[in-house]
């Protein structure tokens, strides 16, 4: 156990230290409503996705604990980059899923899975693991981040969003691990809706906003807690409200 625990704050510390310097004379962040934050015990943070790089880095100075995040590779080009991050991720405990738009065709394009990484079953697959090791990261009392848009504004490899003003709906993969790990955390979950957006420049400035926690339990359904994360999301951000 002590071995374990030495190597979860070696991990921790390294990933911190990555992202300080990637971060570097690029990105600097400004931090609201961080105390939301509790300084332990099980948390769920669900965050805009808005930059592939600088969101992550962002939030690893913003939030003072340990970060897990729910990450997606099916951008992998090659089996062999794939497991490449693969193994980062899991050094990490970073969940991983693959998106089920990935399979399909959009706008003239041919499919986005790569045949040679990945096969459609895999969906399906990486999604239940990566539900159960969200909630075991969640009953062992950490911080687990998802970004529930799927896609950001900005990313190198695809996103469906039109502007870099535009939100996609919010899915409910998040509603779904805060069920599961209501259900078995010895204590309440909070759920920590965070708002994000940048003033570009040199270096960039990201704007964080926390805001206060909900619970799964004061919901009569998963579509209501969807749709209050995404209105509060999208408020932190700044954004206009919808409808």
């Amino acid at each position: 156990m002590a071995a374990a625990k030495i190597a979860d704050f070696i991990i921790a510390k390294s990933m911190r230290l990555i992202a300080s310097a990637l971060a570097a004379g690029r990105l600097k962040t400004f931090v609201t409503g961080v105390e939301h934050i509790p300084s332990k015990g099980p948390v769920l943070v669900v965050v805009r996705h808005y930059h592939h790089l600088f969101d992550g880095l962002a939030l690893y100075a913003g939030i003072p604990r340990p970060l897990h995040i729910l990450v997606t590779l099916d951008w992998a080009k090659s089996r062999r980059s794939f497991r490449a991050m693969r193994w980062l991720t899991a050094r990490a405990r970073w969940p991983v899923i693959l998106r089920q738009e990935a399979l399909q065709p959009n706008r003239g394009e041919k499919v986005r899975l790569n045949p040679s990484v990945f096969l459609p079953q895999d969906v399906i697959r990486f999604q239940r693991r990566a539900l159960r090791e969200s909630v075991q990261l969640l009953i062992e009392g950490r911080v687990l981040v998802v970004f529930p848009e799927g896609y950001p504004n900005i990313d190198p490899h695809y996103t469906p969003k039109s502007s870099l003003d535009a939100f996609l709906p919010f899915k409910a993969g998040f509603a779904a691990i805060a069920k599961a790990a209501s259900a078995r955390v010895a204590e309440p979950l909070p759920i920590i809706p965070v708002g994000l957006r940048y003033t570009r420049g040199q270096p960039w400035t990201a704007h964080l906003r926390f805001g206060d926690p909900v619970y799964y339990k004061n919901f009569a359904s998963r579509d209501l807690l969807i749709r209050c994360i995404e209105k509060e999301v999208m408020k932190l951000s700044g954004a206009p409200p919808v409808g």
